[in-house]
């Protein structure tokens, strides 16, 4: 009898420790794809790199409004907002993407970025620039809607 509930103890809590690792696994897989994103406009986390010279990508007040929804389908839907910055801008525009997180590696419509922060009130990814005179990161801020 006591073996047998031990044997139950020991599965049980063998269930949980699994259960919960998964969930916290599961939890960080989801930050990118667990909000509505808008264009950030100010670094949160200047320290979070990248380290050297950088550029923030400029946010137009046309695209202010815009929202960008990541889903688990490899499908980046920005919807355009009321400020458009063309007449014919539609309403929606549909990206494909996909996010290795060992890599830190976002592809975002063929375009290859690297995410140096992903928490729940920012995500910040950056793409090398090559000039003649050298080279700088450009960096995209997405902020929690």
């Amino acid at each position: 009898m006591k073996q047998t509930i031990a044997c139950l103890w020991g599965f049980a809590l063998v269930a949980m420790l699994f259960f919960s690792s998964c969930k916290k696994d599961d939890v960080t897989a989801d930050i990118l794809r667990s909000t509505t994103w808008k264009p950030g406009m100010q670094d949160k986390n200047p320290a979070s790199g990248p380290y050297g010279s950088i550029r923030y990508s400029a946010v137009f007040t046309c695209q202010q409004d815009d929202t960008y929804r990541f889903d688990s389908k490899g499908t980046l839907t920005i919807n355009q907002g009321t400020n458009k910055c063309s007449n014919n801008e539609p309403a929606t525009k549909s990206l494909s993407y996909s996010y290795n997180r060992e890599t830190k590696e976002l592809m975002i419509d063929g375009i290859r970025y690297t995410v140096v922060e992903e928490t729940e009130e920012q995500v910040k990814y950056y793409v090398p620039v090559a000039y003649a005179t050298g080279s700088e990161y450009l960096v995209f801020l997405l902020h929690k809607n």
